[in-house]
């Protein structure tokens, strides 16, 4: 009997340690907090132009021949400050993003871009609710009407939705696949619509030091179109890296190389293009 019990105690604190082995992962603002993120991405592209002889011409004439190679380089920063909980469980959360670079080129000649890119930045106020979801209130100190504030909420939610872990916990070499579509209207100047179609792999590879270190293996397609019969078709493919603080419930480092092949039609001018994307991100939880 002895043994029984000895062998049902082993048994029961091995699974109790297998199971502390697992990680429930969520992302979510903390109050009282200082997020300092950077972003930056380069993409390079090998473009095929063809189409109105007077526009090919002009190229030409500026020294843009096809093919033609692309350079994209793009930076920027921000802090986000939260406050204390309110009684209802909500806090409040202030935003300061800004593009500290930005530059293009076609054949290795660079493209003017206008100062006022980098020179002014975008300031919003929002706040989390009390289910963690940010709820935007203002944007440059002055109260956003109801249009405005759907474009904002939409680009913040992409990111709060760019990562949906499960309910589950995960162990090192357990796998999810998050799909998800997403419509994002461009307003009534542009019109049309940009759609977002991804699925995205992660694969947990390690947890060591208060992080989980994860693969991530994305593919995706955006659609673009626009009033003024353009439309762009972008698909691609890679291998990331990303690095989740547990403590922080946020993702410190996010890296990845990807391959993209670009297809634009329009009235005047095609391009099919393939090209490469490295992207890195990283965050700082204070």
């Amino acid at each position: 009997m002895k043994k029984i019990i000895l062998v049902a105690f082993l048994s029961l604190t091995i699974v109790q340690l297998k199971a502390q082995d697992g990680v429930v992962f969520k992302i979510k603002y903390q109050p009282n907090k200082t997020y300092k993120s950077d972003l930056g991405f380069v993409i390079k592209l090998n473009a095929n132009v063809t189409g109105d002889p007077g526009i090919l011409d002009k190229l030409k004439s500026s020294g843009i021949t096809s093919p033609i190679t692309v350079n994209v380089e793009m930076g920027a920063s921000g802090l986000m400050h939260s406050g204390s909980v309110a009684p209802d469980g909500s806090f409040p959360i202030n935003l300061d993003y800004k593009v500290i670079k930005l530059t293009v080129a076609a054949n290795g000649h660079e493209a003017p871009i206008p100062p006022n890119i980098s020179e002014k930045d975008m300031k919003v106020a929002a706040h989390i609710t009390p289910d963690g979801v940010m709820m935007i209130d203002s944007a440059d100190g002055r109260k956003t009407d109801d249009s405005t504030k759907r474009k904002i909420q939409q680009m913040t939610s992409l990111f709060q939705k760019q990562i949906q872990f499960p309910d589950r916990a995960l162990k090192p070499g357990d796998s999810f696949t998050q799909s998800n579509p997403i419509n994002i209207p461009l307003g009534n100047k542009i019109g049309g619509a940009i759609k977002i179609t991804y699925s995205v792999t992660y694969k947990l590879t390690s947890i060591a030091d208060g992080k989980a270190y994860f693969d991530v293996i994305p593919n995706f397609s955006m659609d673009f179109g626009m009033q003024s019969k353009i439309t762009a078709n972008i698909t691609g493919t890679g291998l990331g890296k990303l690095v989740y603080s547990i403590k922080d419930s946020f993702p410190i480092s996010n890296t990845g190389d990807y391959t993209m092949t670009f297809k634009i039609t329009s009235q005047q001018v095609n391009v099919d293009a393939t090209g490469s994307v490295t992207a890195n991100s990283t965050a700082v939880v204070n």
